[in-house]
């Protein structure tokens, strides 16, 4: 069902299909850990039964429903100074594909991705580090593909938003090869600004008010860019002034 594909520069050319498993990204890092994989190796599962999101959440979705992978990657040519454009061209090529099926296609900060307002993606990178580079990268991503029902009205899927039903193995291959494309620009640095650049343009709240939760206060402001680290600086609209936030600083609420 979930078969390699030939045709990507690097992510896809080693599938490793569980029916069922705990969690892609923990086998994904035990592979790593004994060394014994090719760069862009996926691990996937029909029933993962303890997916991790970020945050420490956990990620639910239905069996045999949804596309739910680990990739490994090994993007050494990246100081440590620079690894959230990984993070920013995973969120690209997710949004890439989601983007062929439903025109309103965002990334959420740092990489969710939704559509229509809704999420329909989540993504846990977890990188190791040696010196001042990084070894190496399980990133796990799950995309709702054809679940129906959800018990978060906020979330979505491909297969809802188009009312269609889609057979995973082809939307798999077609994921693989968006992501391949973006990671593939990550190796020339002469591209990591347009990845910034084209992240910023896509991404939620951008040219765009939103409300979120800082420190227990409630802000309205449009995102005004992303520092080379990941942080999300945010134009207050409510007040005068600039925030600068982090990861679990921020809590976006509903429009």
């Amino acid at each position: 069902m979930y078969n390699s594909i030939q045709d990507t520069l690097i992510i896809g050319k080693k599938v490793i299909y569980l029916p069922t498993c705990h969690s892609t990204n923990d086998i994904a890092a035990e592979i790593v850990h004994a060394g014994l994989f090719d760069e862009g190796t996926i691990v996937i599962t029909d029933n993962q039964v303890k997916g991790r999101g970020q945050r420490g959440t956990e990620w639910v979705a239905n069996p045999g429903e949804n596309l739910t992978f680990s990739v490994i990657l090994t993007p050494g040519f990246l100081p440590v100074g620079d690894q959230f454009l990984l993070s920013q061209a995973v969120a690209l090529g997710i949004r890439a594909y989601a983007g062929k099926y439903v025109d309103d296609s965002k990334v959420k900060w740092p990489n969710d991705v939704q559509v229509n307002g809704k999420k329909v993606c989540g993504v846990l990178i977890e990188n190791s580090i040696q010196g001042n580079k990084i070894s190496s990268s399980v990133i796990g991503i799950g995309v709702n593909i054809n679940q129906k029902v959800f018990a978060n009205a906020y979330a979505t899927s491909i297969g809802k938003e188009t009312g269609r039903q889609f057979v995973l193995g082809d939307e798999f291959h077609k994921l693989l090869r968006c992501l391949d494309v973006f990671y593939a620009d990550l190796l020339s640095k002469a591209s990591h600004d347009r990845i910034r650049k084209d992240y910023l343009t896509n991404l939620y709240g951008y040219n765009h008010s939103v409300w979120f939760k800082h420190q227990n206060r409630v802000f309205e402001g449009t995102v005004s860019h992303v520092t080379q680290q990941g942080k999300l600086v945010m134009q207050l609209l409510s007040e005068n002034g600039t925030l600068e936030v982090g990861l679990k600083e921020i809590e976006w609420l509903k429009d």
